[in-house]
């Protein structure tokens, strides 16, 4: 009897069991039932190969492309993908490109594979190989969803995180509660890898916060659309290869790469090689838009970031202002689109004295109003360690603050009139107070149903809290 296991995009693994008898003993499917259940259960937790350090995970997903990325040890220096429509994953082996990093003074690849040519809404399934070697062993076959056609106004659901790349037993569980919802894939805003950004911090299956067996690869086949945050700013290559997302920044004409800032005057004289990170897609009849508005921390980091990103060109400086250009741009070719997003790192509305409102973003004539006047319908940030539902202060633009995926949380230290609802460390406004800080860790479950748009803010034990629903035209 012959096993092909897979992994689907519902929650946890199918077996099909493909038996030569299955066909001269007719009379035999409930015995054949019982192996399947059985079978399935055999591929539920099952240990790869010793040679992957990173489980397989997708970033960069569209209608008919996506990518694939894991990491392993050194032993080989060739690795490929197998992979085809579910349930068989085969048909093509595409050969993976490499990037030699180094977690806790270990060498390592970094494998990608760009795939293409795939029909939009279709399930596929894949398994990564070094060399002649299955790094799955006999565990499922990962799945991928391509995304929908776009302008599709089926129902679909998303997932937001921010500030959560700390390894804390909190954030497994946030991430285990993603894992276990429907949503079709996850948006960050930002601060994936504490505390620097650096390969330690992002670590592998054996240790470390991102990429443990108890982290990321609890989201199940999800695909991963990460903001850039300040935790990273500084040392950003790891940001940009570990979550791939060049492909979809060229195709929507945004920027995902290093590139030398200079010349705005909290850097001084000072030249630097920070990320530039911003791009747009579509998912059926909304368009996401993940933003670079982040900065390395120091006392004019708020400016900073305004500086550079969103206040025009700059002499000297060939990058900056070219995000608020391509954005301007962006927005003007997708106005007929009914539902529209934003995700970033600094938050427009803060009521956390640590990381308060972002002064020259906020506001009409900033990035807010931007959003605002081009039918962008909620706005979401991080930063802030806390969860924060603001009132609409420009047009009908909403705005969230969840930065409650895993790192060490904030209080709320004041309540002031954007506030609608707010949870922080032993502290709330407008709301109760939290019991315990399990209440304040979450995410938002977002579902779109054609032009009705539905926020779930989750905690991490599961339960939701703060639903509002909002109807996308006449925001």
């Amino acid at each position: 009897m012959h096993r092909d296991c897979w992994k689907p995009s519902g929650i946890g693994h199918s077996c099909a069991v493909k038996s030569p008898f299955r066909d001269r003993w007719p009379g035999r499917l409930g015995v054949l039932l019982v192996l399947v259940i059985v079978s399935a259960t055999a591929c539920v937790n099952v240990t790869p190969s010793s040679r992957l350090t990173r489980s397989p995970y997708l970033t960069a997903v569209f209608a008919d492309r996506a990518t694939v990325n894991w990491a392993t040890d050194r032993s080989d220096d060739e690795a490929s993908l197998h992979w085809g429509p579910a349930p068989s994953c085969q048909g093509h082996t595409t050969p993976a490109t490499r990037i030699p990093i180094k977690v806790r003074h270990v060498e390592e690849w970094q494998w990608r594979v760009d795939l293409s040519h795939l029909a939009p809404d279709h399930e596929y399934c894949y398994r990564p190989f070094l060399g002649d070697t299955d790094l799955l062993d006999v565990a499922a076959s990962p799945a991928l969803r391509a995304a929908p056609v776009p302008g599709d106004a089926s129902k679909f659901s998303f997932a937001v995180i921010g500030d959560w790349g700390q390894g804390s037993s909190q954030e497994s569980s946030v991430l285990r509660q993603i894992g276990q919802s429907p949503a079709s894939f996850v948006v960050t805003v930002g601060d994936n890898a504490y505390p620097s950004g650096d390969e330690d911090s992002y670590g592998n299956i054996g240790k470390g916060a991102v990429f443990a067996r108890d982290q990321l690869p609890l989201i199940g086949p999800r695909p991963v659309f990460a903001a850039q945050g300040n935790h990273g700013f500084l040392q950003n290559l790891p940001y940009l290869r570990n979550f791939p997302s060049d492909t979809i920044a060229r195709a929507s004409g945004g920027r995902y790469r290093q590139d030398e800032y200079c010349c705005i005057a909290p850097m001084g004289a000072a030249t630097e090689d920070y990320a530039s990170a911003w791009y747009a897609f579509t998912w059926g009849n909304a368009r996401f838009y993940v933003l670079d508005s982040a900065w390395a921390d120091g006392p004019a980091d708020y400016q900073a970031d305004f500086l550079a990103h969103w206040n025009g060109p700059v002499k000297g400086c060939r990058v900056c202002g070219q995000e608020l250009t391509w954005l301007r741009n962006d927005l003007a070719a997708h106005a007929a689109t009914p539902v529209k997003f934003a995700f970033f790192h600094y938050p427009l509305y803060s009521d956390t004295s640590a990381q308060p409102s972002n002064p020259f973003t906020s506001g009409a004539a900033g990035l807010e109003g931007l959003l605002a006047s081009n039918g962008v319908n909620v706005a979401f940030s991080g930063h802030a360690h806390v969860y924060e539902r603001n009132v609409p202060q420009v047009g009908n633009l909403v705005t969230y603050v969840t930065g409650g995926g895993g790192a060490p949380l904030s209080r709320i230290s004041s309540c002031s009139d954007f506030d609608a609802y707010a949870l922080g460390l032993e502290s709330s406004c407008r709301a109760p107070n939290p019991n315990t800080p399990l209440d304040v860790f979450h995410y938002l479950l977002v579902t779109v149903d054609g032009d009705t748009i539905t926020v779930a803010p989750t905690d991490s034990g599961g339960k939701p809290f703060d639903l509002q629903t909002y109807i996308a035209r006449g925001l």
